[in-house]
């Protein structure tokens, strides 16, 4: 009881107290023993001599000359990673970066409104959660939180309001201001509610999204969960009006849409984002943008728009960087846009800049074996589009891509068609014929999801053309139901694997076989 009144009494008395003596009382929590003890990466740093060893291995990885732990290592102590001296020397200069980050100016650091201020608030906020550590629930922690209050609340950053909230709460109960507490308590249950809801939205695109980027297949029920998820996602988004999720949605929208083949769509999603960054600027950052300009491009790709992808890749490319993710899909989609519309030159200048790229080769495995894939493609469409020699050799390729080589339905499939192609152009049939009984139980094993039916029903189209004993007039004259559903525009998802369309693969196989 003397306890409560004691600290009501000592909370009455801060009250009291000027700004120069709440000044004073942040400057005594930043004493001279705690500010000289302050370990982070200032302008000072920078200017350092190539002596100070924190300075070196800061400057090298800057400078990209060391790209491992091992290279760094040998670099500053002469031995190598599990040098201790090392070990401890990147744990420190570690412990001062992170320090740092929470000193960054805004301005330099974000190229758009919404992440600046976001960063502004909780950096604010976690200096509250120290200071509430190391001083109790004073007149200062209040007069910190009215500070910011309604800047993180214009913001709709509901995670951060919500402590404040509650802070404010607690201040107010120590003081014994009930009037204040009642009409607080209001606004932190409202921010709880909208706190949670915006979690709940985020959660419901991450627990979709991955479903996409899993490596399993894309069926009708898996569609049919996330269609259920993209309206829940909807419904908040109408309640939130918040700009954070609208994009998520949208993200989400676009992923759907395009596994559906609902590719009208996916073009009245592209177009409601881009309206909504050139509407509100604030809303624009360079990562939406590519994101809907890669969505928007593949729409273009499957509807055969090369030209139009092309002029919408060159008004935009420059808007990424070339040892960005996003450059290298950019340079894939940009890549299939000039090979399918028959322009072999222009598809290898486009080869030629990814491997000339200085990143390239610190890309995944995955994306290098890919590439090398996508020249095989090249060099076949070469040489049937000027008769050329099909000169390739297939057994060093095969070697070459041995995880794409694993995956049993996605760019395997892409490997097996494109040595099937260089077969067919070298007129090597008895090589083809002795592979067919293999391809027919692969199609079986691997081939019955809805992500795979164009695969199926390319290789069944192949299949039949066996039995006529790959006789070109008889596969010219045929109309069997699989070429027939590979023409219809729109009929199934075009995946990424599909280098060329099947549909025109198949009139190149016909016209290889008459000649």
């Amino acid at each position: 009881m003397f306890g409560n009144y004691l600290c009501y009494r000592v909370i009455k008395i801060l009250n009291k107290k000027t700004q120069m003596e709440t000044l004073s009382e942040l400057i005594n929590v930043v004493n001279r023993k705690r500010l000289s003890k302050i370990d982070v990466l200032d302008k000072t740093f920078l200017k350092s001599k190539s002596t100070n060893l924190y300075y070196k291995l800061y400057d090298a990885i800057e400078r990209k000359q060391v790209m491992t732990d091992e290279e760094a290592g040998v670099l500053i102590y002469g031995t190598g990673r599990d040098d201790p001296r090392y070990r401890m020397l990147k744990s420190r200069l570690k412990e001062k970066v992170l320090k740092t980050v929470m000193l960054l100016q805004t301005n330099d650091s974000f190229y758009h409104e919404e992440g600046r201020l976001y960063y502004e608030c909780i950096s604010h906020a976690q200096i509250i959660e120290v200071l509430i550590f190391l001083t109790g629930t004073t007149k200062l922690i209040y007069e910190m939180i009215k500070e910011n209050y309604s800047i993180a609340l214009n913001g709709q950053f509901y995670d951060i309001v919500k402590n404040y909230s509650y802070y404010l709460l607690s201040y107010y109960s120590l003081i014994g201001d009930k009037r204040s507490f009642l009409k607080e308590q209001k606004n932190y249950k409202e921010y709880i509610q909208l706190a949670q809801k915006k979690q709940d939205a985020k959660f419901l695109y991450f627990k979709s999204s991955i479903e996409f980027e899993h490596d399993a297949p894309i069926t009708d029920s898996l569609l049919k969960e996330v269609k259920i998820n993209l309206k829940q996602l909807q419904y908040l988004r109408n309640e939130l009006r918040n700009i954070e999720i609208d994009f998520y949605y949208f993200f989400l929208a676009l992923e759907f849409y395009e596994k559906n083949n609902e590719l009208d769509k996916v073009m009245l999603i592209c177009n409601e984002a881009e309206k909504l960054m050139l509407s509100n600027p604030t809303t624009y950052t360079n990562t939406r943008k590519i994101v809907i300009l890669l969505f928007k491009l593949n729409t273009l790709l499957t509807t055969k728009q090369f030209l139009y992808g092309i002029n919408l890749i060159n008004d935009e490319s420059s808007t990424i960087l070339e040892n960005n993710y996003n450059w290298f899909r950019l340079k894939e989609i940009e890549f299939k846009l000039h090979l399918q519309n028959k322009k072999t030159d222009d598809a290898f200048k486009v080869y030629k800049q990814v491997h000339l790229n200085k990143s390239f080769k610190r890309q995944g495995e995955r994306i290098i074996e890919k590439w090398k894939i996508y020249y095989a493609y090249f060099v076949f469409m070469d040489s049937y589009l000027n008769n050329g020699d099909y000169k390739f050799s297939l057994s060093k390729f095969l070697n070459e891509v041995p995880i794409n080589s694993k995956d049993k339905s996605g760019y395997n499939f892409a490997i097996r068609v494109i040595e099937m192609l260089f077969m067919f152009g070298r007129k090597e049939y008895n090589i083809v014929f002795q592979k067919m009984e293999s391809l027919r139980i692969y199609r079986t094993r691997y081939l019955n999801d809805n992500a795979y039916k164009r695969n199926h029903l390319f290789l069944s189209t192949l299949l039949k053309a066996e039995k006529t004993g790959f006789k070109g007039r008889e596969m010219e004259k045929a109309d069997w139901t699989e070429i027939r559903e590979l023409r219809k525009q729109n009929n199934h998802i075009i995946a990424d694997w599909e280098i060329m369309p099947y549909e025109e693969l198949w009139d190149i196989i016909v016209d290889l076989a008459k000649k």
